[in-house]
């Protein structure tokens, strides 16, 4: 089983490691990645101004990863059309873009290094690490089990923050929905050859059920030995959370 360390405190947040791997490339502190949801209420302005900070405190380099145009599939499978979706998404990651690069101006950063996962379509690194995720979601049922488990839990997640009423989830739904999932998991595995940086660190508020499997070796996907994952967590936040996916 995977075992979380938990790290010093530092300007109102903690740190976890997921694993040993991941607690030696925290040590070392020279890049990290901050994952920002959309249409989830914690990522209000002040909150990722203060998460940004406590990163530029703590790391050498700072990177924001946002979501890409995938994240219109789980729109479209509670029912919105593609187009209002797709619109939805725009406004969302824009909103979510302007807050970090507010933040990172304000603590040394580089506004620059804001990035979706739309950007990396055509990088050779995430196709190819994307490839691998999607023969292991075809080829593996139970890595195609715990994407649609994933899925299915973004679903309701999402359709608790509308307030809409879920009687049956169906697998059009599932499989649509999981595109946001696969979407995500080259930055899980192998984000250091994304980005051209030497290590890095996957930061996120919570746990993902999914990584910790991957993490534990229960699939073909593995993380690559400079890549980590940090569960960053603010102390007595004040916030109503409704998320796009369940781990955010």
């Amino acid at each position: 089983m995977t075992e979380m360390v938990t790290d010093r405190m530092s300007l109102g947040f903690t740190a976890e490691s997921l694993t040993q791997n991941c607690r030696e490339i925290f040590e070392r502190r020279r890049h990290v990645l901050v994952g920002i949801s959309p249409f989830n209420s914690r990522f209000s302005e002040d909150y990722i101004y203060r998460l940004i900070e406590w990163a530029a405190a703590e790391f050498d380099n700072v990177s924001v990863l946002l979501a890409g145009h995938e994240a219109a599939n789980l729109l479209e499978a509670l029912g919105t059309p593609r187009g209002k979706a797709e619109r939805k998404v725009r406004k969302e990651v824009s909103r979510n873009r302007r807050f970090a690069e507010r933040a990172l101006l304000a603590h040394g950063g580089d506004p620059s290094a804001i990035h979706t996962f739309s950007d990396f379509t055509e990088n050779t690194a995430y196709q190819l690490m994307r490839h691998e995720v999607e023969n292991a979601f075809f080829e593996q049922p139970h890595f195609r089990h715990a994407c649609l488990e994933m899925s299915r839990e973004a679903i309701i997640g999402r359709a608790r923050g509308i307030s809409l009423m879920m009687e049956e989830i169906s697998e059009d739904m599932l499989n649509m929905a999981v595109e946001y999932v696969i979407a995500e998991l080259p930055f899980f595995i192998g984000a250091p050859d994304i980005l051209e940086v030497e290590e890095t660190l996957l930061a996120y508020h919570r746990p993902w059920k999914l990584g910790e499997k991957i993490s534990n070796h229960e699939f073909s996907i593995r993380m690559r030995s400079n890549q980590g994952y940090l569960v960053v967590q603010e102390l007595m936040p004040v916030f109503s959370e409704t998320s796009i996916t369940s781990e955010g």
